[in-house]
Formats: structure tokens, C-alpha cells, sequence
């Protein structure tokens, strides 16, 4: 059932409701932007929610002759800010708001997710495509630079995706932030999903997540100002992909969902991913160059400063490079995808006693198979890497030095 509760904002174009639908699990609250239109969009948010960027996206869906619904699932079902709760929204959920929303055929819709609001996004369309085999209601999906990963993985390990990303055969259109985290790890998911759906990939150059506030590129505003045209101009494409009416079948295995995946100390590296070789430039434009890295302790952090475990880690490897000093011992950082004007900016507010390397397309973290910030390796004196942590740990403390002393 659906039913309009409250008027909650106009525009000089059109108002803006909420509407109540009641779900078999939740009451679910949804804004909806313009006036009835032939495609509705169907919006679910990422468990860290919407803000100003998602709205004005949503505004400008509206005036391309779309009715925009943004919903918060994982809010609906009072599940806590983060990845897992994207995780734990079932699918049949978002089944049936697509049922709500296509009204017997009566509408076309467009599905939209962002980051890990992907998921829900999938195990949604997959849901709906197993209890309406014989419908095409679904044009297909959008996603922004999406997270499909059960979990982070271990540092250096592939990621692992959710069982429909291989299961999915709606059309999909993926726009791709070139500096996301993710970017490096697209040829692997993109592999799943095509499977058994056909995918379209847009990269948008210049930008880390569209999305996200501190993303104050440029580039990234002027992707946003044309993203509302791009998509009107896409759903033709979408509209002409005939695909399946019968649901794949879900790979069987299990999913470990419910690792988290990101570490609170030092541990054994049990990653598949050896040491790689680094030539960068440093935050001053001088190059450095890594390959060998055999003789002495090396300490290989990858961080960004809109990262904020990256920069609450820094004092304490400041203090680890200051009690290594006397042994042969290296520690350089390796900055995701950032300018060396913002980190030097960056640097005059928080001391850094180490050399700062710049990847400025994040294709060394890349290479070493980086998904989560910060991931920092620990290499021994037999060139293998010995540690690694996927978080942010204290690395002065006893505990650590004595482990690093221990590889010499």
C-alpha cells in the first residue's frame, strides 16, 4: 500500500513528497521527486544514506521526465550506518517496491545504487525476476562505481563478490569514478556480471566518488551538472536489451558476508599478491623507485587524506620510523589518487616524517590489490611481505616493533 503523508519541499518546478509503503518487513518512507511520468526510478540509498548530491541528482532526473523515488532501506529496518547493513537488506524487499512502483505494467523502471547500495540494488532486480518471469518491467540499472564485495577482503587477497552479480540479467549501466577505490578490481566484477547480463561502462575521469562531499573536484561537479542528460540518453540503450525472462540460476557457495574483514593488529600476510615494483614521484616531484626490496624491513602505507583512520595512523608511523632509526629499515606512503598541491596543503596542518609517494590514478594500489584505506604492507629482509593490516593500528606500540625487530 502507498500513501502520501506529507508535503515535504517544493521547487519552482515541481514538489517534492514522502510517501509511506508498507512492506511485508517495514514501513519504509520514500521522497519522491516530480510529477507521475511513464518512468519511475527507483532509488535505493547506500547504507551511509543520501545527502545534498543525491537530492539535486534527483531534482534533475525529475525535469528529464522521470519521477524519482529515493528510498532508505537499511534506515527502514533501523540497520546501523555502514557496508553490512547494504548487505543485509534482503532482496525481496526491493521486489517489492518494484511491484509497488510498476503498478501491474502501468510503469517503466529505472533502478539506481550507488557504492554498496549496488547490492540491494541486484538482489532486488534478481528477486523480482524469479516471482515475475514473464514481465519486463525493469529497464535495467544504473550504478555509480558499485561495491559488489561480501566482505573486504584480506589485504593483498581478490575481492569476493555477491552471489548475483554473476546471477544478474538485466541490462546494466555502470559509471565508473576513475579515482574510487574500486576502479582496479572493475575488470574482475565486470567479468561476473557479464555473465549473464549485458553491461555498459562509462569512466569518468578526474573523479573519486560523485557522491561523496569532500570529492570537490572539478571534474567531479561538472559530471554531476550532465549526469541527470546522460541517463535520459542511456535509457533507450537499455530499453532496447531483450533480456531473459527466466532468472539465472545462483551460483552455488557460500558467501562470507558476515567478515568484516578489516583488522585491529599487525598479522601474518596470507595474501596472494607478492611484492610490486613502485616508481613514483614524491609530494616535492622527486622520483623514487622500488623493486628489491631484500635486506632490511620495508613498510609500504597506502592512505588518502580524506581517509580518516589514514590520518589518525600518521603520528604513530611517524614515531615507528623514529625508533626504527639505526637499522636498515624504509617506511614510504603511497597517496590514492590526489594532487601533490593538495597533499603539501595537507601536510602543513599534520606533520609527516615520511617519504609521501603520489599515485595520482591509483594505479599502484591497484597493483598491489588495495581495496580499503589504509592497507599498509610489511616486507622482510627476504624480500617477501611478512605483515599486512587493512585499517588503521597503532604502529609504536611494543607489540608491532617487536614483530618487525624479530624479521631481521
Amino acid at each position: 500500500m502507498i500513501c502520501m503523508t506529507m508535503l515535504l519541499i517544493s521547487t519552482s518546478v515541481f514538489a517534492v513528497q514522502q510517501m509511506t509503503i508498507e512492506l511485508s518487513e517495514a514501513e519504509v518512507e520514500a521522497r519522491v521527486y516530480g510529477k507521475e511520468q511513464n518512468i519511475r526510478v527507483l532509488w535505493i540509498a547506500s547504507s551511509f544514506g543520501s545527502n545534498e548530491r543525491h537530492t539535486q541528482l534527483a531534482v534533475d532526473l525529475a525535469k528529464q521526465n522521470m519521477q524519482v523515488w529515493q528510498v532508505d532501506l537499511a534506515e527502514a529496518l533501523f540497520l546501523p550506518k555502514g557496508a553490512p547493513s547494504s548487505r543485509a537488506i534482503p532482496g525481496k524487499l526491493v521486489a517489492e517496491l518494484i511491484n509497488h512502483l510498476a503498478e501491474q505494467g502501468k510503469y517503466r523502471i529505472l533502478l539506481i545504487g550507488s557504492a554498496y547500495g549496488a547490492i540491494p540494488v541486484l538482489r532486488g532486480a534478481y528477486a523480482w525476476q524469479v516471482q515475475k518471469p514473464n514481465r519486463r518491467d525493469v529497464i535495467g540499472a544504473v550504478l555509480f562505481s558499485p561495491y559488489l564485495y561480501t566482505h573486504v577482503p584480506d589485504i593483498g587477497s581478490e575481492p569476493e563478490f555477491v552471489l548475483e552479480t554473476s546471477a544478474t540479467s538485466i541490462p546494466v549501466y555502470i559509471f565508473q569514478s576513475a579515482k574510487n577505490t574500486n576502479r582496479w578490481h572493475l575488470p574482475a566484477m565486470l567479468k561476473q556480471l557479464q555473465a549473464n547480463a549485458t553491461v555498459f561502462t562509462e569512466i569518468m575521469p578526474g573523479t573519486t566518488s560523485i557522491f561523496y562531499r569532500e570529492d570537490k573536484s572539478v571534474e567531479t561537479q561538472q559530471v554531476l551538472q550532465q549526469m541527470a542528460v546522460k541517463i535520459a540518453r542511456i535509457i533507450p540503450l537499455l530499453e532496447n536489451e531483450q533480456y531473459p525472462l527466466q532468472a539465472a540460476v545462483l551460483p552455488k557457495r557460500t558467501e562470507t558476508t558476515n567478515k568484516l574483514g578489516l583488522d585491529d593488529k599487525l598479522k601474518p600476510y596470507k595474501g596472494t599478491i607478492k611484492p610490486q615494483a613502485i616508481n613514483l614521484l614524491d609530494v616535492n616531484g622527486k622520483p623514487l623507485s622500488l623493486g628489491d626490496y631484500k635486506g632490511g624491513v620495508t613498510v609500504i602505507n597506502f592512505w588518502a587524506t580524506w581517509c580518516p583512520p589514514c590520518v589518525e595512523e600518521i603520528p604513530s608511523l611517524n614515531r615507528l620510523r623514529s625508533k626504527m632509526q639505526g637499522k636498515k629499515f624504509q617506511l614510504i606512503s603511497v597517496n590514492f589518487g590526489e594532487s601533490a598541491g593538495q597533499i603539501r596543503k595537507f601536510m602543513q596542518k599534520v606533520k609527516v616524517d615520511f617519504p609521501v609517494l603520489i599515485d595520482p590514478e591509483g594505479t599502484t594500489a591497484g597493483n598491489w590489490k588495495v581495496v580499503a584505506f589504509p592497507s599498509t604492507f610489511v616486507i622482510g629482509p627476504d624480500g617477501r611481505i611478512a605483515y599486512g593490516v587493512n585499517a588503521a593500528i597503532h604502529w609504536d606500540t611494543d607489540e608491532v616493533i617487536q614483530k618487525l625487530n624479530a624479521l631481521y
